[in-house]
């Protein structure tokens, strides 16, 4: 049997069950937590910032930084974030789902332990790619060279912005699972 998890968008609940253990805790969530949690960046904003494309031996990420109050465009106007907006950080976002979570008495198994905020591009099923020593250094450049673009365009993410977070469950490695419910976004 396919080994299943329940994934949050911000925090992975649990990983490596059975399809029928994924279905007990959904039910366990129940719909009125599930819908509390996927819109709750609807009115807890939290930004990321200085995104960077990072790889090792299995996987190449986008990874970014929670936002601090620094570079923030000129305050003022509609839209605008201001320094005490990002008081609530993305750190506070995922403590704030994790207990609604736990509120339930669902058990919180995350394969991280230390918050990340990263997005997988892509995972290596193979090292043929990364074989030789030319094959590695093209590879480094290409990184470096999308890092300092990203650098360049001052890259920012509100998390929530255009749709809420999305709720998964199944076999999610490698674009499988689907989407149990996807929160409104601003």
């Amino acid at each position: 049997m396919p080994l299943s998890k329940l994934h949050l968008t911000a925090l992975e609940i649990t990983h490596s069950l059975t399809a029928p253990q994924i279905k007990s805790i959904l039910s366990h969530l129940g719909p009125t937590t599930i819908e509390k949690m996927t819109d709750y960046t609807f009115s807890h904003r939290a930004r990321l910032i200085k995104p960077m494309l990072s790889y090792d031996g299995a996987a190449v990420a986008l990874s970014f930084l929670p936002a601090a109050g620094e570079n923030l465009p000129n305050e003022g106007g509609e839209g605008v974030r201001s320094k005490e907006d990002d008081r609530y950080s993305y750190h506070h976002l995922r403590r704030d789902l994790f207990n609604i979570a736990k509120e339930t008495g669902v058990s919180i198994d995350s394969r991280y332990v230390v918050p990340s905020s990263h997005i997988t591009i892509a995972r290596f099923l193979t090292q043929e790619d990364h074989d030789s020593g030319e094959k590695m250094r093209l590879f480094v450049e290409k990184i470096e060279g999308i890092n300092a673009w990203l650098k360049g365009e001052g890259v920012e993410w509100i998390v929530g912005q255009e749709k809420g977070l999305d709720c998964r469950e199944g076999t999610l490695w490698y674009g499988g699972g689907v989407t149990v419910r996807i929160g409104r976004g601003f």
